[in-house]
């Protein structure tokens, strides 16, 4: 993503963007984080296997219970632990024999909850003040929890945005168009003056472009 990429959208008034792998990262892979309780345990699991069985943890748990439990009256954090039990048992571990590894899993929620888990892609800061000096509105629209705010003001880039508009809040995930829809209503910009940023063609840019809007991947 560079400043460049926006000259060809001369009448935007509104940028929206995703903001996992758009505009932050893991600083360390999940994978490894989720492995390392139980390489402590002295359990003999490698890295991949580990990323794996987080994959298919993560899409069953969505699967079962969307938008992080919140029609099933979950909670975020009762939705992650979910996710990291069913990593550990796909990745092999029994875990009625290391009864401890549930002592691991408020810190791995806190950690990536906190933002201490994730690192800005090297251009984003330069990218959004070039766009607040052009005087563009900023948005976020993502199928975060509620962590997602406290992300982004640990990674320092929260002031950017005049909303943020998360999943586990509206009730709405991508790839819905009315995500991109009440953005839009949001701050009263009309779709052909806005543009949508993001990773995913699926969740991004095909409902962006369906809500009227340009999309950018």
């Amino acid at each position: 993503m560079s400043a460049t990429a926006f000259k060809r959208f001369g009448n935007i008034r509104l940028i929206t963007f995703d903001i996992f792998d758009t505009l932050y990262r893991p600083a360390i892979p999940v994978s490894r984080v989720y492995a390392e309780p139980l390489w402590k345990q002295g359990i003999k699991v490698d890295e991949q296997s580990v990323a794996r069985a987080f994959v298919q943890a993560f899409k069953q748990t969505h699967t079962d219970y969307p938008n992080y439990g919140r029609k099933f009256n979950l909670t975020s954090s009762d939705w992650w632990t979910l996710v990291i039990n069913r990593t550990w048992t796909n990745a092999g571990v029994d875990l009625s024999i290391y009864p401890d590894l549930h002592l691991a899993i408020a810190p791995l929620i806190e950690y990536f909850g906190s933002g201490r888990g994730y690192a800005l892609f090297p251009e984003v800061p330069k990218v959004l003040k070039h766009i607040r000096r052009k005087g563009i509105k900023m948005g976020v629209i993502t199928n975060m929890d509620e962590s997602g705010e406290t992300v982004l003001r640990h990674l320092g880039i929260r002031e950017y945005f005049d909303f943020v508009m998360k999943s586990v809040t509206t009730g709405i995930e991508k790839p819905d168009v009315r995500a991109f829809e009440m953005a839009l209503a949001a701050v009263s910009v009309p779709a052909y003056d806005a543009l949508h940023i993001g990773d995913s063609e699926r969740c991004d840019y095909l409902p962006a472009k369906k809500a009227g809007m340009e999309a950018l991947l």
